[in-house]
């Protein structure tokens, strides 16, 4: 049976990936010139954000679901993941309605205006890169690999003796310096 984090685990990829299509396909079809091929990334873009609100719905779920039962989850993440969601999913709708109202005011035989493709890969750039973010933001919940300045096996403490180690070092080269500066 699925459950509201299973079920938000397995949809919060296709955002991005979506996006990023989306991005993809746009271009071939500024760069090809074809309508069609912009009209189906406009299509592509409608169903990203059609898939995007069972993931942010789900979202809230699972954070009931993992807050204080898992050891090897970082709360800290989870409000800062939540937040910038909100961001995602709001950017992504909108840009998802505008799609929505390009594919009818845009239908055949009516062509898709280069201007209005430019704005739409501009829109998509930027939600591409907040769904990115989003998602890096959720991976730092259960991920510590990809939290910043600090790998699983690395403690405080051997940074620390490390750092002390380094520190040892340089105070015995200048003081072998300082012997030899002596001896001259």
């Amino acid at each position: 049976m699925m459950n509201a984090a299973h079920l938000h685990l397995l949809l919060n990829h296709i955002p991005v990936i979506g996006t990023a299509i989306t991005i993809f396909v746009l271009l071939i079809g500024i760069i090809k010139k074809s309508d069609d091929v912009k009209k189906v990334s406009i299509l592509i873009l409608i169903l990203t954000a059609l898939i995007t609100i069972p993931v942010y719905v789900s979202g809230t779920n699972a954070e009931e679901m993992i807050e204080g039962n898992y050891e090897d989850v970082d709360e800290t993440f989870i409000d800062q993941h939540e937040d910038f969601a909100l961001y995602s999913f709001i950017a992504m709708d909108i840009a998802g309605a505008v799609a929505l109202l390009a594919m009818f005011l845009f239908r055949k035989p009516r062509v898709l205006p280069d201007s209005f493709a430019y704005i739409m890969l501009l829109i998509l750039c930027i939600v591409f890169g907040m769904m990115a973010y989003t998602a890096n933001l959720g991976g730092r919940i259960h991920h510590p690999e990809i939290r910043i300045d600090k790998l699983p096996w690395e403690s405080a403490s051997t940074q620390n003796n490390s750092g002390k180690e380094l520190k040892d070092k340089q105070g015995k080269a200048e003081e072998e310096k300082n012997d030899k500066d002596d001896d001259d």
